[in-house]
């Protein structure tokens, strides 16, 4: 009987250990955390005034975005240690069409059913983030692009 006792309580044990290693159910949480991490790297460049002023606005809504994402990524259990690295040989406007592209992709990375009714409320944040920073770097396209029509 004791034998059986402590086969039992070992493998409940080692039940919880692989229960808590294993992430949560959404990895689209990851994926989105990552591509808007790349996308504010890949904005950090030197620009003219107008320009900067937009991308130092995209950066702060990134921001904001990953924060609400990871606030619903804990609820998963996940690992949000990451570092991605980003091509740094693109020229500006490929720079800002990867950021887009980006954007787009955490966006819908995120916009799939969540299941975690506690976690809605953060995702929909981290939409209006990502949306918001999607505005604001259409804005610093379009300065860009005038800037380089009148020679700056």
């Amino acid at each position: 009987m004791l034998r059986k006792l402590s086969v039992s309580v070992g493998l409940v044990l080692m039940a919880s250990m692989v229960a808590a290693d294993t992430p949560g159910r959404h990895p689209r949480y990851l994926h989105a955390r990552t591509d808007l991490r790349i996308a504010q790297n890949l904005l950090r460049v030197d620009e003219e005034p107008n320009v900067k002023r937009e991308l130092r606005v995209v950066a702060e809504d990134i921001e904001r975005a990953i924060r609400e994402i990871d606030r619903a990524a804990v609820l998963d259990a996940k690992d949000l240690e990451d570092h991605p690295h980003h091509d740094a040989d693109l020229d500006r406007p490929g720079r800002f069409r990867k950021a887009m592209a980006l954007l787009d992709a955490a966006r819908a990375d995120i916009g799939r059913e969540e299941d975690n009714p506690r976690a809605i409320g953060w995702r929909n944040a981290a939409y209006r983030h990502i949306d918001y920073a999607k505005e604001h770097l259409r804005r610093a396209a379009r300065n860009l692009r005038m800037d380089r029509e009148l020679g700056f």
